[in-house]
């Protein structure tokens, strides 16, 4: 049975090539244009993985953390995007398993995911 993942991200270009390569990489993939969007997903679905990018409108990715993890009982594993400077030291963000930097590298990606979903 194929993994599961939630992208929730605004960027519907950036979703649609990234859900395309990951389903080249044998999973199946749901998207979520931002995290009131994503919130309204798990209602119905429970992926075993969430790509979320921290800064999108309506809700972000630190309030939809914050939702995920204070209000929900799921315990969904969490892959970051962000556009924060990999370079300012530690980037540290509460409640995510791993940090992807845009841009993007497709290949580090799917490792990433490989990773996590063992």
């Amino acid at each position: 049975m194929k993994k599961k993942i939630l992208m929730i991200d605004d960027d519907n270009e950036l979703r649609i090539l990234v859900s395309i390569y990951i389903r080249s990489a044998g999973y199946e993939m749901f998207q979520a244009v931002n995290g009131q969007d994503g919130k309204e997903k798990l209602k119905t679905l429970t992926p075993d993985l969430i790509i979320l990018d921290m800064m999108m409108p309506v809700l972000d990715g630190i309030g939809f953390l914050r939702w995920l993890t204070q209000e929900t009982k799921l315990n969904i594993p969490v892959l970051a995007f962000t556009s924060m400077n990999r370079n300012e030291g530690n980037v540290e963000i509460i409640g995510v398993t791993e940090i992807v930097f845009k841009p993007i590298e497709l290949d580090k990606l799917i490792k990433q995911i490989d990773k996590i979903l063992g």
